[in-house]
């Protein structure tokens, strides 16, 4: 019998990520972010939840997006779904945008 590997994500506020960083995510098409992910619809985005920010200059994560990712993995999460209508999490700074 197949065992298939089963991930964790967890659903967060898009205001987590600043103005700068979700224009990045909006206006570059996600083959080229700095991290793996995808849009959300219209809603958010969905990433990988990386545990090392490896990559430098346009290639590296910005430190907004990086600091939801690992507090993502210390919830236990591989994902994160960032999505306009997400509950915003304290402790992580928020953006108003």
């Amino acid at each position: 019998m197949t065992r298939f590997e089963i991930r964790e994500f967890i659903v967060i506020s898009t205001a987590h990520v600043s103005e700068v960083t979700a224009k990045l995510l909006d206006n570059i098409p996600a083959k080229d972010w700095p991290c793996a992910g995808g849009a959300y619809a219209d809603y958010g985005w969905f990433v990988y939840a990386h545990d090392e920010n490896a990559g430098v200059g346009k290639d590296a994560i910005p430190d907004d997006l990086f600091n939801v990712m690992t507090w993502a993995r210390r919830q236990g999460c591989d994902y994160v779904l960032l999505d306009c209508d997400g509950e915003e999490v304290e402790g992580l700074p928020v953006h108003d945008w």
